[in-house]
Parts: structure tokens; sequence; C-alpha cells
């Protein structure tokens, strides 16, 4: 029993330090993003007229606020909960992802309730799990596609579901898809979804998936409602 124990303690240092070793190997190259995008704006002005210049700068910013989020929930602190709004959160996703949805030709289709109760959640770690979701959805895709997301109140919980019409994935896929370092697309890292899953259990929450091979899948989070946030 100890012995298993230290085993996982082993494995869990080893996860920890992988994830603070890939961010700061992607600390640099998006500063050097950042500091291009800077200059191409001050040399060409112009490109501020640009459909989704703007899209591009709140992305970086995002990113740059993700990867802090990441090194934090790495070291364990605790979330930073805020009141969210699920319909303005889902078109907030959708905004994010529309640059790439065009260019791919998929459809993102939004399903909403008419009124939600109290939601509190961290939105940067929040989205960092949807966007995910929604890029692997694409992902999934070849050819002529679709993706659904819906955020529904349903028993005291607020369920958000992803569900494509892509590729989907086998029994035995759907097994492992969770673990880190276990990816199943080609030049797949393995840490999306095992990030997504700590992110949303750290929520109170649960994420499920539900897929067919060549039909599609679905990616089933629930996470819970509340008047008040959690006390830390």
């Amino acid at each position: 029993m100890l012995m298993y124990e230290e085993q996982e303690r082993t494995a869990e240092e080893n996860y920890r330090l992988m994830i603070s070793q890939i961010s700061h190997e992607i600390r640099n190259p998006l500063t050097y993003v950042n500091s291009s995008i800077q200059s191409i704006q001050k040399m060409h002005p112009e490109v501020e007229s640009f459909e989704f210049w703007g899209q591009i700068k709140n992305d970086l910013q995002y990113m740059k606020t993700l990867l802090d989020g990441v090194c934090t929930f790495n070291s364990r602190e605790p979330l930073k909960y805020a009141p969210i709004d699920p319909r303005a959160f889902a078109f907030d996703l959708k905004d994010t992802l529309l640059p790439e949805l065009l260019r791919r030709h998929i459809p993102l289709l939004i399903k909403l309730d008419d009124t939600y109760p109290d939601f509190y959640g961290d939105p940067v770690r929040l989205k960092q799990v949807f966007l995910n979701l929604l890029k692997n959805a694409m992902e999934s895709i070849s050819g002529r596609g679709r993706i659904t997301l819906k955020v529904f109140a349903y028993e005291k919980r607020l369920l958000i579901t992803v569900r494509d019409n892509g590729c989907g994935l086998t029994p035995e896929q759907q097994q492992t898809i969770f673990q880190p370092f276990v990816s199943h697309k080609e030049g797949g890292a393995g840490l999306g979804l095992s990030i997504a899953q700590k992110i949303v259990q750290a929520h109170g929450g649960s994420i499920h998936v539900r897929s067919s091979l060549g039909k599609g899948s679905e990616f089933q989070v629930y996470l819970p409602l509340g008047s008040a946030p959690p006390s830390s």
C-alpha cells in the first residue's frame, strides 16, 4: 500500500514537472510573437482595419493569461472564482474560434436556455477547457461537418456539451483519453484533455465522453450551480 502511494506521488511530481517544462518552452516563443505583432502594428498601422486583427491580439493576450493560469494550476494555487454569464461565455468561445471555424467551413451551433441560475467559476480556466474541447472537435472533422455547443441547467448543475460529427473514438480510446501524455491524434501532446479534466474536477464537476467510431463524439461537462462561490 505504501509503495503504491509512493508511486502515485512520484507520478504526480513527474507530471507537474513536465507541465512546468512545457510552460517554460511555450513562454519564450509567445513573447517573440507578441513583440512581432507590436512591431507589425507600429510599422503598418493599417493592419488594425483587418477583420481579425483585434481578435488576434485578444487571443494572444488570452494565451499569455492562460499560460500563467496553467503554471498557477500546476502549483496548486486556488481557482479565481467570478460570476459567469453562461450565454456570454458561449458566444465568447465562438468569437475566439470564428476565424478557424470560417477557414474550415465548420458551423458552430449554440443552443441555450432562456435563463440560468447563478453560476460561479474561474473564467480563464473554464475557457481553456472548452476551447480545448471545441478545437478537438474541429480537428476530428474532415470535409463537411458541424459542432454543437449546448449550455443548460440540469438537476442543480450546469451541463455544457460539445458534440461533433467527426471521426469518433473507439471504446479503447475512450478509456484512456483523459490520461496525461496519451494522444489519439497525430502530433498531439496528450495534455489538453488531462488538464481539462483537472480543471473541471477542481471546480467540483465532472467530464465524460460518449463516442461512436465514424459518427462523432460528445463531451459532457457538469459544473455545480450555486448562489455564491465556494469558500477557499
